[in-house]
């Protein structure tokens, strides 16, 4: 089946500064760069370019390449998958802009809208087009009874519940060039194998996450047909350059905050570096054999007393991460995210000098598994004061 993403490095997502070497990683300030994904091997590569769109006035843009004409803007409000046919129907029984043979376009055909940079108003499409419509449906149905959409930011596919609400842009006339996709039961049941053993989490090797990423496999169709709510994807590699670390950093004393079920605490533990699992909302038991203790960020570092505190996924906006930094007793901060997009707190790395790991970051996986955020962002905060 055909791969919705390649990996040519484009732009820094921190500085935007151009580069030309194919490095995944700014030489200037050390951010992950911006990767044209948007489908080599469905050959839409070629489309991504200046002067493609021509507006033909305030309500249509035609696509030069492909021959397909598009909204610029789309349904006035978010609406749920089931409801975009009515929107469809009402502007083909309006002769909407003189045409009758509006549609929701396929995947391949909404993600070839992706662009090599943010536009103004910070989303990954170019300025021809309306950017109030930041999640849009496509038509493509996911296995899983959901159906694929595009995150124009932070530049993503994803597959969602059909009653989750996002924006319609509708599209007109023959594409030239843009293969079908389809998503693939192999594909599908494969990606189950490498989060899940027996109903429980697993750990994957690298290879494997990179190969089901390569084959066109999306964890957000996995994580859709199995109920799951996850969004960090750590591999065997991830935890062990994790327990490097702790060791180069010479700390024993390790808290995990916000550690959910105890799934990493486990994971850490069965490769001999033990730590203490907590979260505000633990509950009992122990699903992966190691105990959560119900504390909140600031508790643990007064029960524990721990060298360093680490947090995979800290809720987005929370100030608990300055809260941690200010704590005293704690030498070390580590900060797990996905740079910003659905996590973290705004401004902490310059406020507090984090230091980015690149090799740690680009070891661990998002729930985004295409675009400029499918790998996480590590951060190493040391207090000085």
């Amino acid at each position: 089946m055909p791969c919705l993403r390649t990996v040519a490095a484009i732009c820094c997502l921190s500085c935007h500064r151009r580069v030309l070497q194919p490095s995944p990683y700014c030489s200037l300030c050390g951010q992950r760069l911006l990767p044209n994904f948007a489908a080599e091997s469905l050959h839409i590569h070629n489309y991504i370019g200046t002067s493609r769109f021509s507006v033909l006035g305030p309500k249509v843009v035609q696509d030069l390449e492909t021959g397909l004409f598009w909204q610029r803007g789309g349904a006035p409000k978010p609406r749920s998958h089931w409801e975009a046919p009515a929107y469809i129907e009402e502007l083909n029984r309006g002769a909407w802009e003189s045409r009758r043979d509006w549609r929701l376009p396929t995947l391949p055909e909404l993600a070839s809208l992706f662009s090599r940079e943010k536009n103004a108003q910070g989303l990954y499409i170019d300025p021809a087009f309306d950017s109030r419509l930041p999640f849009c449906w496509s038509a493509t149905a996911s296995l899983a009874g959901g159906a694929y959409g595009m995150l124009f930011y932070p530049g993503s596919i994803q597959a969602q519940s059909r009653d989750m609400r996002a924006f319609v842009r509708a599209v007109a006339g023959e594409s030239r060039g843009l293969p079908d996709f389809q998503p693939s039961p192999e594909l599908l049941a494969r990606g189950r194998s490498l989060l899940q053993r027996h109903g429980d989490r697993r750990v994957p090797k690298r290879s494997e996450v990179e190969g089901f990423l390569r084959d066109g496999g999306f964890f957000s169709e996995v994580m859709l047909a199995d109920g799951l709510q996850l969004y960090f994807l750590p591999t065997e590699e991830f935890l062990l350059a994790l327990i490097r670390l702790f060791r180069h950093l010479g700390v024993t004393r390790v808290v995990e905050v916000g550690a959910g079920e105890g799934f990493m605490a486990a994971a850490l533990a069965q490769r001999g570096f033990p730590v203490v699992a907590t979260d505000l909302e633990a509950m009992p038991g122990a699903p992966y054999g190691v105990p959560v203790h119900r504390a909140s960020h600031l508790e643990a570092v007064a029960a524990f007393r721990p060298e360093l505190v680490f947090w995979c996924w800290p809720p987005l906006g929370s100030r608990a991460p300055q809260e941690l930094l200010l704590a005293p007793g704690l030498k070390y901060y580590l900060d797990v995210g996905d740079g910003g997009f659905a996590t973290g707190a705004p401004g902490l790395v310059p406020q507090f000098r984090g230091r980015y790991l690149p090799t740690l970051s680009r070891l661990g996986y998002t729930r985004l598994d295409a675009g400029p955020f499918r790998h996480n962002r590590c951060f190493l905060f040391r207090k000085v004061f």
